[in-house]
Order: C-alpha cells, then sequence, then structure tokens
C-alpha cells in the first residue's frame, strides 16, 4: 500500500468525521491493520475515537490541493479543472461558493449551493467538498493546504493569496490552471446559451 495515499485517506475521513475508521480505510484501500499499526509506530498517525487521524508529522508527509469556484451545471471544464488540481497533490478539497455571494459577483446560480456540494462529492478527483465560508481565509485556515489551485478565468490574484497564506503561517503554492476547450460547450455559461437557444421560445 501506497504510503502517501493511505495517510491522504486518513486525512479525507478524519476531515469529514473528526477520524478514519479501519473498515473504511479497508473498503476504500484494501490496506490492513497492520500497515496502520507500523504508521502508528513512526508517529504518522494516532488513535482517536476508535479510529484514527494524522499527527502533525503525518499531515507534513501528504500535500492538500484546495480548489474552489462555483460549480454550476457541471461540465467537461469543471471535471478538466479538478483532475488537474488533483494532480498536484496527494488529497484534493473543494470549497463551492456559496449562492449569496454568486448572485453578489454573477447571478443566481441554477443549481442550489447543497446539491452542487453534493455532485461534487460523486467525482473521482475530490476527496472533500464543502459550502464556502463568508472570506476565503476561514477555508484556507481550517484546509491548511500546501497547493491552492486557481482556474483560468478566478479574479482572485496569486500574489494576494500567497500573502494571507504567509500571513497564517503557511508556505502555500498558488498555481493558475488552463482553460479547457476541447469539447463545444466548455463552460456554464455555453450550456445556458445552448439551452436558451433550443428551448428559449417555447
Amino acid at each position: 500500500m501506497n504510503r502517501r495515499r493511505l495517510l491522504a485517506a486518513v486525512w479525507k475521513h478524519s476531515f469529514l468525521q473528526g477520524h478514519a475508521r479501519e473498515e473504511e480505510l479497508e473498503a476504500e484501500l484494501g490496506c490492513c491493520a497492520e500497515r496502520l499499526e507500523e504508521l502508528h509506530a513512526e508517529g504518522l498517525l494516532e488513535a482517536a475515537e476508535g479510529g484514527w487521524r494524522l499527527t502533525e508529522r503525518g499531515r507534513g508527509e501528504i500535500a492538500v490541493v484546495l480548489a474552489g469556484g462555483v460549480f454550476d451545471l457541471l461540465h467537461p471544464g469543471h471535471v478538466y479543472f479538478l483532475s488537474r488540481a488533483r494532480a498536484l497533490g496527494d488529497a484534493l478539497a473543494v470549497v463551492v461558493a456559496r449562492d449569496a455571494r454568486v448572485r453578489e459577483r454573477k447571478r443566481l446560480p441554477v443549481v442550489p449551493e447543497q446539491q452542487r456540494v453534493e455532485m461534487l462529492r460523486a467525482l473521482k478527483p475530490v476527496d472533500v467538498a464543502l459550502v464556502g465560508g463568508e472570506d476565503m481565509r476561514e477555508v484556507i485556515e481550517l484546509v491548511r493546504p500546501e497547493v491552492i489551485a486557481l482556474g483560468p478565468d478566478q479574479r482572485h490574484a496569486e500574489e494576494e493569496i500567497q500573502e494571507m497564506c504567509r500571513a497564517l503561517g503557511l508556505e502555500c503554492r498558488v498555481v493558475r490552471l488552463d482553460k479547457y476547450t476541447a469539447c463545444p460547450l466548455p463552460s456554464t455559461r455555453s450550456i445556458i446559451e445552448r439551452v436558451l437557444e433550443l428551448f428559449g421560445g417555447r
């Protein structure tokens, strides 16, 4: 069993519920109790509530990637972005913009925030999906990422995010990913325009 993969799985389940149960890790990875005990003996895991969680040393062994967005009307551009983001580390946490924030900046989202979170949780590259807060700083403090992945159209400036991370005591790399253009409907806007074109007059 790949060590980093196992530690990332423990991080994922611990993030969601406070600890990772052996049966969950067995079902997901096929790992055994012996391997967990080895990592415990190395000081990478600690026992917690009938399961395991990472020690600070164990957390330092993996790179968690944080990505964010609206993710309204999921499309291949989203899957491309999330797959590329996941490839930058060992686990991917995705924060979904709240309906109120989207309304302020763009438009009312078609799909409500909790449904967008549930759709993201079903995608293979995504380890953790959660609804965002009022401030990006809150989510960065919660996730403590080693990498933050930005989409090509996201307004955030890389330097400002890095400065925010430094202020929180985090060493974090900020990576802007390129645009996906390999399909005819690569964005939520293009899908909405196509729906209006086909059904707008009915």
